[in-house]
């Protein structure tokens, strides 16, 4: 591993504040001539910002986050082990999305799991799922926009950042795949002048997948373009 991906798979780490002090000075200084990490940084940051929306606040003790820890270490390595090295990408270039795994993947995935086990008195778990979203070049932007999902019993609401607006005589439409087929829903909507939405999804039960598509003003019957939002309820 060279150093350049070492620092890379500890970017969501230094997000969560996951890093001991002398590794978070380290990378610190990697990012004043990176912007390939200053990017991914940026981009899980917005993330990081509303992975805990909705969910109470809880102190954890210092025995989890020791265990959490070993456990991301461990999937950073079979990470690194199974994907091949990356190409670095010319300062125009949005950084590929990857798959959740490594450092990276690991801690979102940990902290989404212990979010979703955490349930306010007298009401009901809610759990953060992260969506997978398409590259920058379908988007026709920079930066690749963020989504997440809330889901609460039955209801979800899909949370968006950097999202530019939708094509022109076009609007984002929300879909929810169950029984195998894609279904529209009365969910249409569009960026705000701060490149964010927050979208209710009221009925889950039975849903796979929660699907954003951009579509003729007024919606579509069905999805005329790949998604460019993905969420999978698992």
């Amino acid at each position: 591993m060279s150093e350049h991906d070492r620092f890379r798979d500890e970017c969501g780490a230094y997000v969560l504040g996951a890093l001991e002090e002398h590794e978070a000075a380290a990378l610190r200084e990697h990012l004043e001539s990176c912007v390939l990490c200053r990017d991914d940084v940026d981009r899980l940051a917005s993330v990081a910002e509303v992975l805990g929306l909705g969910v109470p606040s809880l102190a954890a003790p210092p025995e989890l986050r020791a265990r959490v820890l070993d456990t991301v270490r461990a999937e950073a390595a079979l990470f690194e082990a199974a994907s091949p090295r990356r190409t670095a990408l010319p300062r125009w270039a949005a950084p590929p999305l990857r798959p959740l795994g490594g450092l990276v993947g690991a801690a979102l995935a940990l902290g989404i799991v212990v979010g979703a086990l955490v349930i306010a008195p007298g009401g009901t778990a809610t759990r953060v799922i992260s969506a997978s979203v398409a590259p920058a070049a379908r988007w026709h932007v920079a930066h690749t926009p963020t989504a997440l999902l809330r889901e609460s019993g039955t209801q979800g609401e899909l949370v968006l950042t950097n999202l530019p607006p939708a094509p022109r005589a076009r609007i984002y439409e929300v879909w929810i795949r169950r029984g195998g087929r894609a279904h529209p829903t009365a969910a249409l909507f569009d960026a705000t002048s701060a490149g964010s939405a927050t979208v209710a999804v009221p009925d889950l039960a039975g849903v796979s997948a929660v699907m954003v598509t951009a579509e003729r003003l007024g919606g579509a019957s069905a999805p005329t373009m790949k998604p460019l939002i993905v969420a999978t309820l698992g």
